[in-house]
């Protein structure tokens, strides 16, 4: 799996986003929703980020428990309502490792990158880890997402 790998600083991210707690195969409802909730506010275009962001290890949750945020990056500020709410990721050191991948290698992907982590003596911080999508895997010509995976580190 070929990947580039680098620590650095991530940007400050304010985020829009719903909570979800379960089988991670269902995020792509959430996703769905946030969606839905985003067009009208004119929110999705070619600059669109959405994020991911990890509560929970699958290693140590039970996967009907796991805790995830959807997210969409936002450039200004507005007013949220329902089951969207807003925050703000702070800028922190992390691994971030750039893949261009299909939904059945986002397992071996962060095993990878958390193998990474180790062997080169970093240790995770208390920040969840997440990952920032910069495409749409059903516009990409074999499926793919082009994605950033960051673990935030001491």
């Amino acid at each position: 799996m070929n990947t580039n790998t680098k620590v650095k600083q991530s940007d400050k991210l304010e985020l829009a986003y719903i909570s979800h707690k379960g089988k991670m195969e269902a995020i792509g409802n959430v996703y769905d929703r946030l969606v839905k909730w985003a067009t009208p506010q004119d929110l999705i275009n070619k600059e669109t980020r959405m994020l991911t962001i990890y509560h929970d290890s699958p290693k140590i949750t039970d996967s009907n428990y796991l805790r995830m945020s959807a997210c969409i990056v936002l450039s200004h500020a507005l007013k949220v309502d329902g089951e969207v709410n807003l925050r703000t990721l702070e800028p922190t050191k992390c691994i971030v490792s750039r893949f261009e991948i299909t939904p059945n290698k986002f397992q071996q992907a962060w095993e990878s990158n958390f193998k990474w982590m180790v062997q080169n003596g970093y240790k995770k911080s208390t920040i969840d880890p997440f990952e920032i999508y910069y495409n749409n895997a059903k516009e990409h010509s074999e499926d793919k997402y082009i994605v950033d995976l960051c673990i935030p580190i001491l």
